[in-house]
């Protein structure tokens, strides 16, 4: 079905950093389309950073794009203050207001509850709560079921790529699922992609960050925090109660460089970490050969089990019969395992690293949001 008129009351936390800033941008690169093909407005009423935020005045969205720092950083904007926006979203007489999450504050994280309990949506890339305690998880979704309000983050798990989606209309149309498999770090499956005789792993990761496919926090990465954080959101969505510490996760790193004190400064962090991790350059060239040797290749990879409940991440050599063995570049894979799909697989593949393509998973489920909303009105 087509849009129609709609126009949606849009706050955007974390709108300076390189998802939210990526998001304004194809916002406002895609404004006239929007309007003109699909009868929609997307209204950015607040924009904020970790210490400012600025209101639209009089009902007016603020202009996207590059002027949002410019006017974070004018005498018009305010400190930032989460009770603030929450009453303000909560006044708003549009009856589709949102908040985007692309921050990795537990302090907002913390606020989801009450947004959704004041009929605003939420959606976010962040996995503090859709990965964070399991109690605080099902309050957030009582909170969404009984008020009518709705919690998307498609794009927590592979940024644009349908996973979440998929998985659901699997479950909602009466399949259930036994295993889910694949790899979800596009960082990782870059790194290993990239590890040969002539490059390492340390250059090869060095390579991922430069290219901004890497985490902000890198060790999230190469501890395989992140991956373990993805699991536990896929595992939760086919009924598993589990909790980041039930997952076997492998890390890529000692427990010395993984514990380790970094600096604040992003850039002096960087430095020395890539620096710390040519510790495991002989041991990665290693496992390399070997697997080579076999005529696998090596995949940082995770797999569920909905029968045992069991979670696990780590590296291992998959030969040329998984679908694992053509992954290339920055590509997240899942594959789905039914009652239905018992001969082959459900997969979900595709380019999944950077801030690009995460902030167009959050547009597509604004976009989502928006057609729910449209249809309920017709």
């Amino acid at each position: 079905f087509t849009l129609s008129e709609t126009a949606a009351s849009v706050a955007v936390l974390g709108s300076t950093g390189q998802i939210g800033s990526s998001l304004l941008c194809q916002l406002r690169d895609q404004e006239k389309v929007l309007a003109e093909e699909c009868g929609v407005e997307m209204r950015i009423n607040i924009a904020a950073s970790s210490s400012k935020m600025i209101m639209g005045k009089d009902g007016c969205g603020l202009k996207v794009g590059d002027t949002i720092k410019e006017m974070l950083a004018s005498d018009d904007a305010l400190d930032f203050d989460l009770d603030h926006l929450t009453e303000t979203m909560a006044a708003d007489v549009n009856p589709l207001r949102v908040v985007i999450d692309c921050t990795n504050s537990e302090d907002a994280a913390d606020y989801y509850e009450r947004w959704l309990a004041a009929g605003v949506h939420v959606i976010s890339p962040s996995r503090k709560v859709a990965a964070g305690p399991l109690d605080r998880y099902n309050r957030v979704r009582e909170a969404m079921a009984d008020n009518q309000s709705n919690w998307q983050f498609e794009s927590s798990v592979g940024s644009a790529l349908p996973i979440l989606t998929t998985l659901r209309d699997l479950m909602e149309t009466g399949d259930h699922v036994k295993v889910i498999r694949g790899s979800v770090s596009g960082s990782l499956a870059y790194a290993f992609s990239t590890l040969s005789e002539d490059v390492s792993f340390s250059e090869a990761f060095a390579q991922v960050v430069e290219k901004n496919y890497a985490e902000t926090e890198l060790l999230e990465d190469l501890t395989g925090l992140d991956v373990a954080r993805k699991v536990v959101i896929l595992a939760r969505q086919i009924g598993l109660e589990v909790n980041i510490e039930d997952v076997k996760v492998e890390s890529l790193v000692p427990d010395d460089i993984a514990t380790k004190e970094y600096s604040d400064d992003w850039h002096t962090m960087k430095d020395e970490l890539l620096e710390d991790i040519k510790v495991v350059d002989s041991d990665m060239l290693d496992r390399y050969r070997a697997s080579e040797a076999e005529g696998t290749h090596l995949r940082y990879r995770f797999k569920i089990t909905k029968e045992t409940g069991e979670c696990k991440v780590g590296l291992q050599a998959v030969s040329n019969t998984d679908p694992l063995y053509r992954l290339k570049s920055n590509e997240n894979l899942v594959s789905f395992e039914t009652e239905r799909y018992q001969t082959s697989p459900l997969i979900v593949k595709g380019a999944a690293a950077g801030p690009d393509l995460a902030a167009a998973g959050i547009f597509a489920d604004l976009l989502r949001l928006t057609r729910t909303y449209s249809a309920l009105q017709t």
